[in-house]
């Protein structure tokens, strides 16, 4: 669908959602991630989830496969998209560890905003990321999102109230990805 130099992004596949489960409960996925759904989730939800999933016109949920390996390790996501104002809420989770700090991350997000701009014509996608997530943080600001304020006090997690950062890559204003 969308290939990059190291990952290629593809439609989540039933054969991904054991590993996607697998990602949920881990404490590193958790501590960086806001998952507004409560856990735990079985292979039945999943699928339902993928059904609904496929069957929305207002999201894009793709797998990142490795393409050495053709494993998933992540996925990203545009949703929801915003037709009529040409916008959408941008995501991505790396749920293998051992992947990070290879680029997989840069690259999966400039593919899917590349997609986002030429394939959606999209204007704006946006992404709101918990301020203690660092990592995110550093990879929005690489691929070309611009912070565009904070949301004090904006999610309960793990008893105390965290900030949420708002960031943008509005396609008149920065290039496109990957071009």
């Amino acid at each position: 669908m969308f290939v990059g130099e190291k990952v290629r992004l593809d439609p989540i596949q039933r054969a991904h959602l054991p590993k996607i489960i697998a990602w949920m409960y881990k404490e590193e996925v958790i501590a960086r991630a806001f998952f507004g759904d409560p856990l735990p989730k079985s292979l039945e939800e999943m699928e339902a989830w993928l059904q609904q999933l496929r069957a929305n016109p207002n999201a894009r949920v793709l797998a990142v496969i490795h393409r050495e390996t053709e494993e998933i390790v992540g996925e990203v996501a545009l949703q929801p998209i915003d037709w009529r104002n040409r916008s959408a809420f941008f995501a991505i989770i790396l749920g293998e560890e051992s992947r990070r700090g290879e680029g997989l991350g840069t690259e999966a997000s400039r593919l899917v905003l590349r997609y986002a701009f030429e394939g959606l014509n999209l204007n704006r996608v946006e992404a709101n990321v918990l301020s203690s997530n660092e990592a995110s943080t550093r990879l929005l600001k690489r691929v070309g999102f611009t912070w565009e304020g904070r949301r004090r006090d904006a999610v309960w997690r793990f008893g105390r109230w965290e900030d949420m950062e708002i960031y943008a890559f509005v396609c008149y204003l920065t290039p496109t990805p990957g071009m």
